[in-house]
């Protein structure tokens, strides 16, 4: 059994449970993919794997390497920087792209809640996820955006 706070690739750690993401899955439910057409999400479905969190389980660790980008289903998580809390995250959220992106490590540490269903791709199948359906990376600019004005606490409400 995983002890809450070991990081390790979630798609490979045997103390998840985890499959693929069935034909049925509720996508269209998901802000990050509402838009994409049917086409579009049954692409990013093929690509996605489907991981069961239990709650105190750290799903990102500050300053550590990431492997993976996913997509909250249900449940929620802290996100702390420097022993800050800065959000709770909960369904239709999305973690990790930053580090993927840029091949850097992790700028937050990211703690279930509550017991937590997600959806994970690895570097290889976000690199895809980007490449085969750019609407996505177009819908995360914005987040991407905020993201980093809260990390440099340049953060302002509209």
């Amino acid at each position: 059994m995983i002890a809450p706070g070991d990081v390790t690739p979630l798609t490979r750690n045997r103390g998840f449970m985890h499959h693929k993401v069935s034909e049925d899955d509720p996508l269209a439910h998901i802000p990050l993919f509402a838009q994409l057409s049917e086409q579009d999400r049954a692409a990013v479905r093929r690509l996605l794997t489907e991981v069961r969190i239990e709650s105190g389980q750290v799903l990102a660790r500050e300053g550590a390497f990431g492997h993976e980008f996913f997509v909250i289903i249900s449940g929620t998580a802290s996100v702390d920087r420097g022993g800050e809390h800065l959000a709770d995250v909960g369904p239709g959220d999305f973690q990790g792209e930053i580090s993927l992106l840029d091949g850097g490590v992790r700028t937050a540490s990211i703690t279930a809640t509550s017991p937590m269903t997600i959806l994970v791709a690895t570097h290889q199948e976000f690199t895809s996820l980007l490449d085969t359906t750019p609407e996505i990376a177009r819908r995360m600019l914005p987040a991407l955006a905020h993201r980093v004005r809260v990390l440099t606490g340049d953060a302002h409400t509209h």
